[in-house]
Formats: C-alpha cells, structure tokens, sequence
C-alpha cells in the first residue's frame, strides 16, 4: 500500500497503533468487519515504498477489494499483483516448518473458511499486541472494545496436539456431541498435527475431539504466552 495517506488510511481500518509501525519491526493487526468479526490476520512491513501487508494468498484479492471499499478521496493506492506485493503470501503459509513455528508461537491466522468466525480476542490477538485499545475509532472497533471493556469474552484460542492429519481450518471441536469451537490453523508432525483452535473456557480441559477425527482426542498444549 502506498500513497501519501496510506498511513492514515489503515489506522482507520486495522486494529493495531499504525502511527507506531517502524522499520524495525513487523506489526501484528487485525482486519475487521464492522460487526467486529476478524476478516484477516496481518503483519505490516514499513517499507520505502509504503506498507506491506502480509497475509495468506487466498484472502488476498478479497481483502485489497474490502479495502478499496473504503479508501473514498484518500491518497491510497492498494495492490494485491504479485510484483506489487503489498499483500503477499508469507513463507509461513508455504512451507510446513514455519507454519508449525507459528502454531508453537500462538501466532493465529484466518483463512476464507473461519472468514468472519471470530473476533479478535478469541483468537488471543489482544494479548500479542494485535490490538490497542487506547487508538481512535477502526472499523469494528466498537464491538472489540466492548467486549474488552465489560470482560465478556467466553472464548480463546489454546494449543492442541493430536494423533491425526491435520484438520482444516473451521472444523468443529467436539465434546461429545456438543459444539465447543472451531480450529484455526493446523500443521502435520511426526506423531500426527498440532493446532490452534477456539474453545469455549468452560470446556477447554473437556474430553475434546475433532468433526473430522471422532475418537481422536486432542490434548491441550501450553502456549509461550498467558490467556
């Protein structure tokens, strides 16, 4: 993304401090619908060009075309063609070493399966730094702020091991036959997969089970961070 007011733009789009991404450091954000539902996971690059926006490749198109939506008579030109590269594919989406480091790291993501499943605390995005609180107004801001403020989030992402293929991003997690949340990411190990998923806090030390693995349980892991 460049322009003159590229910046601006994305404070009033994404959920993280825009004014304070640097050079230095990649920055972790959130973009919302208006009804708070996390549309896409992103790490912005400050570039000499602008901002890159780095996102799985299937919501790439569709995020650049939410964008657009709102970009009005700013001066903001957005592109998602591979030589542009301001929303690109990051490796951790193409090689299964790196996609497995961030489900270790807690680190979540969306894809067009679970697009508009969650909002961003449940997928712990306030406790990495994804959101800020203390910014003026973001699409969706209203809703991720009253759940923050009135301590009403029900749900959170945990880490889970089990002896099967990796599940698709959107399976239901299992108690029984009651519906306790939906996985976000899932890579293949040696001895089966890891994943994160959503889970209700009540049942998340339950006899959990995938929709696509019945019988296998999925144990909790700890994650680098405290929920």
């Amino acid at each position: 993304m460049s322009g003159a007011d590229a910046r601006s733009f994305l404070q009033g789009q994404l959920s993280a401090d825009i004014d304070a991404l640097t050079p230095a450091h990649a920055m972790l954000a959130s973009c919302n619908s208006p009804q708070g539902r996390v549309q896409a996971v992103l790490w912005l690059v400050e570039r000499a060009d602008g901002i890159g926006l780095i996102l799985p490749a299937s919501l790439t198109e569709r995020i650049a075309a939410r964008l657009r939506k709102y970009v009005l008579r700013s001066k903001v030109q957005i592109s998602d063609s591979p030589a542009a590269t301001d929303l690109v594919e990051p490796p951790a989406y193409r090689e299964r070493d790196w996609r497995l480091a961030g489900i270790r790291a807690g680190l979540p993501q969306v894809y067009p399966e679970t697009y508009e499943t969650f909002v961003a605390q449940m997928l712990n995005l306030d406790l990495l730094g994804g959101v800020a609180f203390e910014k003026g107004c973001y699409t969706g801001q209203e809703i991720i702020a009253r759940t923050h403020f009135r301590g009403a989030i029900k749900r959170r992402m945990f880490r889970f091991e089990c002896a099967s293929a990796p599940p698709p991003p959107g399976t239901r997690v299992l108690v029984g036959e009651q519906h306790a949340g939906e996985v976000v990411d899932a890579a293949a190990t040696d001895a089966g997969c890891e994943l994160l998923a959503v889970v209700s806090l009540a049942q998340q030390d339950a006899e959990l089970e995938l929709e696509s693995s019945r019988g296998a349980r999925i144990q909790k892991l700890p994650l680098p961070y405290s929920l």
